[in-house]
């Protein structure tokens, strides 16, 4: 058995800088990215493990427009766009990618982080049967960004949870300054047990309110980066 890392929507390998470490055992990472403007900065940071998949998954084969590629809330949502910037993107089916390549005997680890995508991305791995196959699966529900899409989240939501499917809203875990101790935090809860995953949760949590509005205000205002 195999511990396997997914992770979709790696932009410029904000999760493989924490998951490459040792202490988390992943035996295998697969970057998803289809914004050509971001994969040196992952291969710069891959090892034997890691292997950069240069698309992004979808409800189908595809090629669909990204808007503003390389930055940090790049969609194919294009009524979230913040520039005029957009390139041409290669998308695989989700369903049929994890019908291919994950194996249900493996520990699979998902993170999903695509700026709206990830509506179509959950729908079809649900009708497929797919997210079966999945031991933690974390979440960012980006699509309530989106003008004219914000109802989806709950819809999905709906969805997986008649379905008995359990994931992770990365808003429920996702806590500290920088994103890379957000990481962090979830790995460091999927890996704890009994009562050590309330640090994690509750008191991380209760510690990011009050300290969040300073992070901000520091990156905002102050221009300090954490």
């Amino acid at each position: 058995m195999a511990k396997v890392l997914l992770d979709v929507g790696a932009h410029i390998g904000e999760t493989l800088k924490v998951a490459r470490d040792p202490k988390w055992g992943f035996d295998a990472i697969y970057c998803f990215e289809p914004a050509p403007q971001c994969w040196d900065q992952i291969e710069a940071l891959a090892d034997q493990r890691v292997t950069l998949l240069p698309f992004g998954l979808w409800s189908e084969d595809a090629t669909l427009t990204l808007h503003d590629p390389g930055l940090v809330g790049a969609s194919l949502m294009s009524a979230k766009s913040l520039t005029s910037d957009s390139v041409e993107v290669q998308l695989r089916s989700a369903s049929e990618w994890f019908a291919a390549n994950v194996s249900a005997s493996d520990e699979v680890i998902v993170k999903i982080n695509c700026e709206g995508a990830e509506c179509e991305i959950l729908e079809a791995l649900l009708t497929a049967g797919e997210l079966s196959k999945i031991d933690e699966l974390v979440v960012h529900f980006d699509v309530k960004k989106v003008p004219g899409k914000e109802s989806e989240e709950r819809r999905i939501r709906d969805k997986l949870e008649a379905a008995g499917v359990p994931y992770r809203d990365a808003d429920s875990i996702f806590f500290g300054k920088n994103i890379y101790d957000k990481t962090t935090n979830w790995l460091e809860y999927y890996h704890a047990t009994g009562p050590k995953r309330l640090l994690y949760s509750v008191v991380r949590r209760a510690e990011f309110a009050i300290r969040g509005p300073i992070y901000e205000f520091r990156v905002r205002y102050l221009r300090l980066r954490p």
